[in-house]
């Protein structure tokens, strides 16, 4: 799906406000448009004293109340990772923009809960066929292997096929307390940081770079 937006996105970048917004309008299309760099963060989790960094693919966003989600197997270290310790940080970066956005903020996971539903229900097939996986992600194995089911490796299942991968299943969301925005360019960079409480906008500032 191509980004329609594209010429919108941070041409003024003299008012705070404007960018602010059009950090979430950026966020809101990376969920369906493949080609933006921020449809795939960097999301770090902390735990035993190890920070731990992994992409995931952004999944839903609510502007309103300044919420990001991910879906994630139960058995990933992630998930434990978040419920030890919910404060985590989030890396977007888009190369053809030449744009980066830090977030950071306390994460939930829900398993049974309502979004977790919904989002279950809202994605492809494509989408759920990992949770499929028999081996716990990041297991060792005796040698390469897809930790797909032989029946499904090289097709896409149908989604009665998936009611067993939904106990693997689980949604993080993120209420995004800081944004650290950055736009790099040849005459030099700009650089803002947004704050927000219950969703709402608290403080907004121009950084040095």
């Amino acid at each position: 799906m191509a980004d329609t937006m594209t010429p919108d996105h941070f041409s003024d970048v003299t008012r705070l406000d404007g960018i602010e917004a059009d950090c979430w309008r950026l966020l809101q299309a990376a969920v369906q448009d493949r080609s933006c760099g921020w449809r795939l963060p960097a999301l770090a989790t902390f735990l035993n004293n190890e920070v731990r960094q992994r992409t995931v693919v952004l999944r839903k966003v609510n502007v309103q109340s300044r919420r990001i989600f991910v879906h994630t197997d139960i058995r990933s270290p992630k998930y434990n990772s978040i419920l030890s310790n919910p404060n985590v940080s989030w890396l977007f970066y888009d190369a053809a923009r030449q744009v980066q956005l830090q977030l950071t903020g306390p994460a939930t996971v829900h398993t049974d809960a309502d979004i977790a539903d919904r989002i279950w229900r809202d994605e492809p097939e494509s989408s759920l066929r990992a949770y499929l996986a028999p081996h716990v992600p990041g297991s060792v194995r005796p040698a390469p292997e897809s930790n797909l089911p032989d029946d499904v490796e090289q097709r896409i299942p149908e989604r009665d096929e998936l009611s067993t991968a939904r106990a693997n299943f689980a949604v993080i969301s993120c209420e995004v307390g800081a944004a650290d925005w950055l736009l790099l360019r040849p005459n030099g960079n700009l650089r803002a940081r947004f704050t927000y409480e219950a969703g709402a906008v608290s403080t907004i500032d121009w950084l040095a770079p």
